[in-house]
């Protein structure tokens, strides 16, 4: 019995351990999981992170104040921070080729970075300037900053007959209001000090971002400044004439209202030339900055522009209907040949197909802001100067400031986007408004046609429907996928 006993025994532990070495020799080949990494995450989450360890502004929120103690040597004012103005999380640009360049695309597109350079007399000038004004800086030296070429813009500051250079800094374009602001009360406290003052710009790096968008971010702001004694606006960059505009507000003596408005109609009037002559995507850069420049007028001066009389009033607004119109139309003829070539391009997830999708919704958008204005409808969510300013610095509006034939022309424009779309019962009830509005006037004719078509396209839209394919607003959503793309 002991032997039988000691043999079970026995046979039991040679099985055990059999089973053992089998489980051993399958984890040896059975692949390990590799741990989670920030690649593995979902883009809008990565985006997120980005977000809160890469935006300048964002990672100075709850932080202590940033207090700056200098020195001076060869007379140039060198800087020290109680802690780091922007603690960005650099070390993202190194974690592997993927990150690294998404990281760096982010960093970018939400800092654009300023060079500023001061020439003064007295070092002393320089400082108070750079710790009153509020701006956050980067501490590098010098030699670090000359050696820098990938800001955004490079901004000049020289006291007349000043040679020596007293400061240099690098900052975020979110602190540029701060010190523009601090110019401007500079300015109204001692009449000498703009007069004695000149200023350089210069548009160093686009990163690829639309001029206009640009000019906004950058330069738009400085129509705030007046009677400087010299302004000089490098061009490059830039769209043709803007330079000079911006030039001719900073050295005028003081900020005139009809001065403004007829350098910001100067360049509504170059985007309908590049429209005329087929450039639509100028034409679009031409749009955009018109409504920035006058967004900001109203920001910058609304004392000044809401004491004009009602004729100004009319002016604006007659302007920026103009402008939104004129927008729409360029952006929705930038990909007609696609569009009305390819029927099926909606469903399609192609580079041209996204870029159509954006660009006609952005059409619809402007068109939908022209005709609010022209037909004055009672919902502020409609006025498209409602998400950009207060409403207590919306500039008045009549309907009776805009023509008939106006109103349908608006009509027309927005019932072709939305035609594109693939949108025939909405492209319809805006055709049929307009050719009731337009009268007997010339191109009557293109329009019945167009109606006519988008009539034909409801027919082909109901078929459609019994089979459970088509319903109205689709070909918005449709679009709105496909833009996400773009």
């Amino acid at each position: 019995m002991d032997t039988i006993a000691k043999k079970d025994s026995m046979t039991a532990t040679v099985s055990g351990l059999e089973t053992k070495l089998q489980a051993a020799q399958l984890s040896e080949t059975k692949p390990k999981k590799r741990p989670l990494c920030l690649a593995d995450l979902p883009a809008s989450v990565r985006n997120n992170i980005y977000k809160y360890t890469l935006d300048t502004e964002l990672v100075n929120v709850g932080e202590a104040n940033v207090s700056y103690t200098h020195t001076i040597k060869d007379g140039v004012l060198q800087f020290k921070a109680s802690r780091s103005p922007f603690s960005v999380q650099t070390s993202l640009f190194y974690v592997n080729k993927q990150i690294s360049n998404e990281a760096l695309r982010y960093f970018y597109s939400k800092n654009l970075f300023v060079r500023f350079e001061v020439y003064s007399a007295d070092a002393r000038h320089a400082k108070s300037m750079l710790e009153d004004s509020g701006v956050l800086f980067s501490t590098a030296s010098p030699d670090l900053l000359e050696r820098s070429h990938q800001h955004a813009l490079e901004l000049v500051l020289v006291e007349k007959n000043s040679s020596q250079k007293r400061a240099a800094v690098m900052f975020p374009a979110q602190y540029l209001p701060r010190l523009i602001n601090f110019l401007d009360q500079a300015s109204s406290a001692t009449a000498s000090w703009a007069p004695n003052h000149a200023v350089f710009l210069n548009i160093v790096n686009t990163y690829g971002f639309p001029i206009s968008r640009l000019q906004g971010d950058l330069l738009e702001l400085f129509r705030l400044l007046s009677n400087l004694g010299g302004a000089t606006v490098d061009s490059t960059h830039l769209l043709p004439r803007y330079a000079e505009g911006l030039q001719a507000n900073m050295t005028a003596k003081s900020f005139e209202a009809e001065a403004w408005l007829q350098s910001v109609t100067d360049l509504a009037d170059l985007a309908d030339a590049a429209r005329e002559k087929e450039e639509y995507a100028k034409a679009v850069e031409y749009g955009q900055t018109v409504v920035i420049a006058l967004t900001y007028g109203y920001i910058t001066h609304p004392e000044t522009l809401h004491s004009q009389d009602e004729k100004f009033a009319k002016s604006v607004q007659r302007l920026r209907w103009r402008t939104e119109l004129g927008l729409g139309i360029a952006l929705s003829l930038l990909h007609r040949e696609f569009t009305s070539t390819n029927k099926s391009w909606l469903e399609q997830s192609t580079p041209e197909s996204h870029l159509a999708a954006r660009d006609l919704l952005l059409a619809e958008s402007s068109t939908s802001r022209a005709l609010s204005l022209s037909t004055d409808a009672p919902s502020p969510a409609s006025n498209p100067w409602f998400l950009s300013l207060p409403v207590e610095l919306i500039p008045p509006n009549k309907p009776s400031w805009f023509t008939e034939p106006e109103v349908a022309q608006t009509w027309y424009a927005l019932g072709s986007v939305h035609a594109a779309l693939g949108e025939n019962l909405f492209a319809a009830g805006a055709m049929e408004r307009a050719v009731s509005m337009w009268g007997d006037g010339g191109g009557r004719e293109k329009v019945e046609d167009a109606f006519r078509r988008v009539r034909e396209g409801i027919d082909g839209d109901a078929e459609g429907m019994w089979k459970g394919d088509v319903r109205p607003g689709t070909g918005l959503r449709r679009a709105a996928g496909l833009a996400r793309s773009a």
